[in-house]
């Protein structure tokens, strides 16, 4: 799929920067870039899921701790 994606000057640069940095085209950098955050906000959310699972199961002792 195409698309037009608008930047600054300085994301410009910066976009710039990093593919002559990688070796990369600016299209791998930006497709990297994509994949990389998605990453990253589905482990994001899979702790938040582990944490309300773990204060579930385990919230009166953490309470109980903290007051001793």
């Amino acid at each position: 799929m195409a698309m037009n994606l608008r930047l600054s000057k300085p994301e410009q640069a910066l976009l710039d920067r990093l593919a002559r940095q990688s070796g990369l085209s600016k299209n791998d950098v930006l497709r990297q870039a994509l994949v990389e955050k998605a990453a990253r906000e589905g482990h994001r959310a899979e702790v938040e899921r582990s944490l309300d699972w773990a204060l579930d199961r385990y919230g009166d002792v953490v309470r109980r701790l903290g007051e001793a």
